[in-house]
């Protein structure tokens, strides 16, 4: 994926605050969406953007899908601006 298309991905706010909430550590689906008090489907469409850009990972375990930021690869982006950031 090419920077402007993470870029485009990164300013939209709904995927900004999944990235805080999961900033925080990993997370299911439903604690997600119970955190920004969105339907499941319309948060299931900004992780599955933000999986293809490689910026979250996801995790399955049984019927349940885990959620966590991928901070190496959100810090070398990052890292490429000349910039840090504490993930």
């Amino acid at each position: 994926m090419e920077v402007n298309d993470i870029l485009y991905l990164l300013a939209d706010s709904t995927r900004m605050r999944i990235l805080k909430i999961l900033k925080k550590g990993e997370k299911n689906v439903s604690k997600i969406v119970e955190a920004l008090k969105l339907s499941q489907p319309t948060v299931s469409h900004h992780l599955r953007r933000l999986e293809e850009a490689g910026l979250v990972l996801k995790r399955q375990y049984k019927r349940w899908v885990f959620y966590q930021v991928n901070k190496s690869l959100l810090k070398k982006f990052i890292k490429s601006f000349g910039l840090e950031l504490d993930l």
